[in-house]
C-alpha cells in the first residue's frame, strides 16, 4: 500500500519501527494511526478518554516467515475505522524454532503497552488478529497472558526500546484467528509444524505441549471459569480450506465454550484458507464488529 493512499484516506503510517532486537536482527512493526490520533500531542492523549483501542495484526505463512505486508490492507481498514494497528515481524522457523514466534509476538505487545500514552492507545483495550500461523501465535498469546514460560528474559532482551517494556503486561483484551490451528494434539506432523516447533512428537514433546492453544484450556480444567484472564475470542475460516481444516476451528470453540471462555465461530461458505482475501468484506465485517463489541 503506498503512503499516498494512505494519506488519502487519513492515517498516519509510520513502518519499520524497531521494537526489540535479538542477536543477529532487529525486528521491526509497521504502526498504523488514524491522523487525529497521531496529530495529537502526547499530553493530550493522556487522557484516558481520548485514547483509542489497538489492534495487533498477525500475519502468518506456516511460521516460515513474517511479512507484515501481508495485513496491511485490514491495517488500514481498521485504522480508518479509529483503531490504532500494530504490524510486527517475528522470527521465522527457518530463523528459530519455537518459542521464538511467541517471544517476539509478546514483546511488540509489551512495547505498545508501555508507549501507549504517546501513541494515544488505551493500555487495557489491546486485541490482536492473525492469519494462518498468525491466528494460532494470537490465540495462544491470549490463553497465556504474563505466563511466566513466555515472560521476557532479561540477558537476551539487548534493545533499549524493548528493555522499558520488560515488566509490562502482554494480556490481550479480544483475539480474532483466522484460518489457524488450536489443538496441535490433533493435527499431523506437517513439515511445517515440525520446523516450527524443532522435531515431531517424539523428538521435541515439549514444544508440541507448549505451543497448543488446547493445552492451556486443559490446564486450567473442564468447566471452570472463564473470567481470570482469558479474552473473548473469534474464529473464523473457509468450510473449503485444504490448508487447515475448518473442523479445527469448531472443535476448539467447542472447547473454549466447555471452560466458558466468551467465543464465536464463522465458517465461510465457499471460502477456502485465503477467505480473509477472497471474502475481504465479510471478513472485515466480523472483524470490525467483533472489536467495536469488545474494545470499545
Amino acid at each position: 500500500m503506498t503512503a499516498g493512499l494512505a494519506d488519502a484516506v487519513g492515517i498516519d503510517v509510520h513502518r519499520g519501527v524497531p521494537f526489540a532486537s535479538r542477536t543477529d536482527e532487529t525486528l521491526l512493526l509497521d504502526l498504523y494511526r488514524p491522523a487525529t490520533a497521531s496529530a495529537e500531542s502526547p499530553r493530550k492523549s493522556a487522557e484516558p478518554a481520548a485514547r483509542r483501542a489497538a489492534v495487533v495484526l498477525v500475519p502468518g505463512a506456516q511460521w516460515r516467515t513474517s511479512d507484515r505486508g501481508e495485513l496491511a490492507r485490514y491495517a488500514l481498514d481498521l485504522a480508518e475505522r479509529g483503531y490504532v494497528c500494530a504490524v510486527p515481524s517475528y522470527r521465522g522457523s527457518d530463523v528459530a524454532a519455537f518459542p521464538a514466534q511467541i517471544l517476539d509476538l509478546k514483546a511488540a505487545v509489551r512495547w505498545l503497552r508501555a508507549h501507549a500514552a504517546d501513541l494515544g492507545v488505551a493500555p487495557g483495550r489491546i486485541g490482536a488478529f492473525g492469519h494462518d500461523a498468525g491466528a494460532h501465535l494470537a490465540v495462544l498469546a491470549a490463553l497465556t497472558a504474563d505466563d511466566e514460560a513466555f515472560a521476557p528474559r532479561p540477558e537476551v532482551v539487548v534493545d533499549v526500546a524493548e528493555r522499558v517494556a520488560i515488566d509490562v503486561s502482554d494480556a490481550l483484551a479480544a483475539v480474532v484467528g483466522v484460518g489457524g490451528t488450536y489443538a496441535l494434539e490433533h493435527q499431523p506432523e506437517t513439515d511445517a509444524l515440525v520446523a516450527f516447533l524443532g522435531g515431531d512428537r517424539e523428538s521435541a514433546p515439549t514444544a508440541w505441549e507448549q505451543a497448543s492453544p488446547s493445552t492451556y484450556l486443559r490446564e486450567r480444567g473442564e468447566g471452570e471459569s472463564g473470567g481470570t484472564g482469558v479474552p473473548p475470542i473469534l474464529l473464523l475460516h473457509g468450510e473449503d480450506d485444504d490448508v487447515v481444516s475448518a473442523m479445527a476451528s469448531e472443535f476448539f470453540h467447542d472447547r473454549l465454550a466447555e471452560n466458558d471462555v466468551p467465543a464465536e465461530c464463522v465458517v465461510a461458505t465457499g471460502a477456502g484458507h485465503d477467505v480473509h482475501r477472497t471474502q475481504q468484506s465479510f471478513t472485515l465485517g466480523w472483524i470490525e464488529g467483533f472489536f467495536d463489541k469488545h474494545l470499545r
